[in-house]
C-alpha cells in the first residue's frame, strides 16, 4: 500500500543545489546555518543502481512505517517562507534510508559527499554559527555527513520544480496551513496527494509530473472503486451497465472485441492460452468515456506479466508498435522479461491514438 507524505523542508534560494544562508528559527538549520536538504537538487546526489538512474535526497525523520514500504512512498516536499507555503519537490516510488545507517554510510562514501563541505563553509551564516572555526564546523560535518542521503528514488520519478508551486492548504486538506516543523510530517490520502500535484503550474507539468500523477491515480484499489461507481449509476440502462462492468473486469463484449483484433493471442508474445491473457484498456478507465471503455481498439491482450508492466507505465509502445521501456527497469530485469519486444501487428489508427495517450500519461517520448 503506497504511502503519501507531506514533509516540510528548509527554504532555499539557490535552487537546492547548495546552501543559501536563509535564516531559520529552529532545529538543525538554526544551530548550524544550513540544512542537509539544501542539496536535494544537486547533481552530486545522482547515481546509478543496477543500471537504473537514481537520486538521493534528504528530509528530517518520519515515522518507522516508511521502513515497510521500500519503493512505495511518495514524498511531497514543501517550504514555508515569507508567509506562504510552496511545493518544491516530489519523489515518487521512494525508499527511506532513515533507519538504515550502513546503507547511508556506503552511499555517502560512494557519492563522495564530503566534497560538499566547501559549499556549506562558504556560507557566512554557517561561519557565524561556528564562531569562524572551520575545525569545529568540520567535526559537526563529519558526524552528520551520512545523514544527507536518507532517501532514494528513481530519477524518472523525482520532480524538482524550477519555480516552486504555491500551495493552498485549505484546498488540499481543509486546514489554514501545513505543518512547519522539520521533524514532523503529514500523512496524505490519495485524493490529497492528487490535489497537491494539481498545484503545479500547467506549464511545469512535464513527463516526470505526468508519470508521478499517473502513479497516484493507479494507487489503492481502483478496480473496487470503479465497480462500486458503476453499480450505483442510474444514467445508463441495465444492459449497458452490465457491459461496462464486464469491460472494467476485462471480460464480455470488450474482451471479445480485443481478442478479435489480436487473433486470440498475446499482442506481444503470441501466447494463445486464454487463461493466461488479460484484456486491458490502453487509455485508463477513469479518464475514458463510456464509448472508449467498450472500444476494442482501446485494448491490448497481454500475458499477466506484460499487462502489469503496461498498466503501471513501465512499458509502452510507439506509433509503429515498438516497445518503449522505462528507465527504472534495469538490465537484469530487461533480460528476465525479454524486453523490449514489439507488438505483433502495427497498431491501427484507433489503437495508435490510444497508445499516444498512454505514452503521454506515463512520460514516454516517441
Amino acid at each position: 500500500m503506497p504511502l503519501f507524505i507531506a514533509k516540510p523542508i528548509m527554504w532555499n534560494t539557490e535552487g537546492y543545489r547548495r546552501p543559501s544562508g536563509v535564516r531559520v528559527n529552529s532545529g538543525y538549520p538554526k544551530d548550524h546555518g544550513f540544512g542537509h536538504e539544501e542539496w536535494n537538487n544537486a547533481p552530486a546526489l545522482a547515481f546509478r543502481e543496477k543500471g537504473i538512474a537514481m537520486r538521493a535526497f534528504h528530509t528530517e525523520r518520519v515515522g518507522s512505517a516508511t521502513d515497510d514500504e521500500p519503493g512505495g512512498i511518495f514524498v511531497f516536499m514543501y517550504a514555508s517562507h515569507d508567509g506562504v507555503q510552496e511545493l518544491v519537490g516530489v519523489a515518487g516510488g521512494a525508499t527511506s534510508l532513515i533507519n538504515d545507517e550502513p546503507r547511508r554510510l556506503a552511499l555517502a562514501e560512494r557519492l563522495r559527499l564530503d566534497r560538499l563541505r566547501r559549499h556549506a563553509w562558504a556560507v557566512p551564516r554557517v561561519r557565524e554559527r561556528h564562531g569562524q572555526n572551520e575545525a569545529r564546523f568540520g567535526r559537526v560535518w563529519d558526524q552528520d555527513l551520512a545523514w544527507i542521503p536518507n532517501w532514494i528514488c528513481p530519477t524518472e520519478t523525482f520532480l524538482w520544480l524550477d519555480e516552486p508551486a504555491l500551495l493552498d492548504p485549505r484546498a488540499i486538506r481543509g486546514t489554514s496551513k501545513l505543518l512547519t516543523m522539520f521533524g514532523r510530517h503529514t500523512d496524505l490520502d490519495e485524493s490529497e496527494a492528487a490535489r497537491t500535484m494539481e498545484a503545479v503550474r500547467t506549464g511545469d507539468r512535464d513527463a516526470t509530473w505526468r508519470r508521478i500523477r499517473a502513479m497516484i491515480d493507479a494507487a489503492g484499489d481502483p478496480l473496487a472503486r470503479d465497480l462500486n461507481s458503476l453499480r450505483g449509476r442510474r444514467d445508463v440502462k441495465p444492459t449497458e451497465r452490465k457491459q461496462l462492468i464486464d469491460a472494467r473486469l476485462g471480460q464480455g463484449r470488450f474482451r471479445r472485441n480485443v481478442e478479435g483484433l489480436w487473433d486470440d493471442a498475446c499482442s506481444v508474445s503470441g501466447c494463445a492460452i486464454r487463461e493466461a491473457l488479460r484484456a486491458s484498456h490502453i487509455k485508463p478507465w477513469k479518464p475514458s468515456d463510456d464509448a472508449e471503455r467498450l472500444d476494442g481498439e482501446n485494448g491490448l491482450l497481454l500475458t499477466a506479466d506484460l499487462d502489469a508492466l503496461f498498466d503501471k507505465g513501465l512499458i509502452s509502445f510507439s506509433v509503429g508498435g515498438q516497445m518503449l521501456v522505462a528507465d527504472r527497469i534495469g538490465t537484469s530485469d530487461r533480460r528476465l522479461f525479454k524486453l523490449p519486444r514489439p507488438l505483433r501487428k502495427t497498431p491501427t489508427r484507433g489503437q495508435a491514438r490510444y497508445l499516444a495517450e498512454h505514452r503521454i500519461r506515463w512520460g514516454f517520448a516517441g
